[in-house]
């Protein structure tokens, strides 16, 4: 009987743990690309980010007895006009670090042309950042810095991709700004307008519309021998994202020899985030998915 208030203190203790985060800036000082400060964020419905005052990661720390010592960068999507922080951020951070996983969510700059210079590059210069700061820190947050990934959702899988194929290996793991691995749930892929998503398009490239940065940011075209590997999520229904985005970017990958697994599911449409059996179907089995996939990598 005395060893029971020692098993509900240990089991307190790793549940504290498991929900334990800190939120940290991204940069130290003034962002590069800075046009102009606001004070404060705006937010819309659902706590969705409308507006970004200041770039920063919220890490969110696994129970130590279950830690894994890989780690996953987290991009929301909102076809890079909004964040949609929540449900495609925080909730799976939540999720993954409940299974031994730090997970970092990023509330990265949109290119928005009022607040940022050089908006098209604004994104994916913060996911680097972003990364290289996992990295640095990897001693203090107990992970492996050759096991980070980064996942992504709609747009915020544009961005990851977009990451996983621009990063710059690095001796050095504070500049390694390319992740190890990837998990794209609904992503937009490519910039062509057959298939793209047109409100991403549009807002990300503004004025270089029409121009090779259509090209740089067509994910599929940019994969090499030693991309990293990818598992993908769409579902055929999803009428905002067409599946070919994430058939054509698994085909790059597997034509270059990169390992990839792509799930494609009958029904779930888009931007479910977690995904709810009764409403999505199965296609919410991909959270237990992607943890078998990443814990085979």
């Amino acid at each position: 009987m005395k060893l029971l208030p020692i098993f509900v203190f240990l089991m307190m203790t790793t549940l504290v743990y498991a929900q334990k985060s800190e939120t940290l800036d991204l940069y130290e000082g003034k962002a590069p690309n800075t046009k102009s400060l606001i004070d404060k964020d705006e937010l819309g419905n659902g706590g969705r980010v409308q507006k970004v005052a200041k770039p920063q990661i919220t890490v969110y720390h696994p129970a130590p007895d279950k830690a894994t010592g890989k780690a996953i960068l987290i991009c929301p999507g909102g076809g890079y006009r909004i964040i949609a922080i929540q449900h495609e951020g925080h909730e799976i951070a939540q999720w993954y670090s409940e299974h031994g996983i730090l997970t970092v969510v990023l509330k990265y700059r949109l290119p928005d042309p009022d607040l940022v210079t050089d908006p098209w590059d604004v994104p994916l210069d913060d996911a680097k950042a972003a990364i290289q700061k996992i990295r640095a820190n990897a001693d203090r947050w107990n992970i492996n810095t050759g096991q980070v990934g980064v996942l992504g959702f709609s747009a915020g899988g544009h961005l990851a991709a977009s990451l996983s194929v621009h990063g710059k290996p690095s001796p050095d793991a504070s500049l390694n700004s390319r992740p190890d691995f990837s998990i794209l749930i609904y992503p937009v892929i490519s910039m062509d307008p057959v298939f793209t998503h047109q409100g991403s398009r549009t807002t990300l490239l503004g004025e270089k519309l029409d121009t090779e940065y259509e090209v740089f940011y067509s994910t599929e075209k940019q994969i090499r021998a030693d991309s990293p590997p990818a598992f993908l999520v769409h579902s055929w229904d999803d009428t905002a994202v067409p599946a070919q985005n994430s058939i054509v970017y698994g085909q790059a990958l597997s034509q270059n020899g990169v390992k990839t697994e792509m799930h494609l599911f009958e029904r779930g449409g888009h931007g479910y985030g977690r995904g709810n059996a009764q409403t999505h179907g199965n296609v919410s089995e991909w959270l237990g998915l992607s943890l078998r996939w990443i814990r085979e990598l």
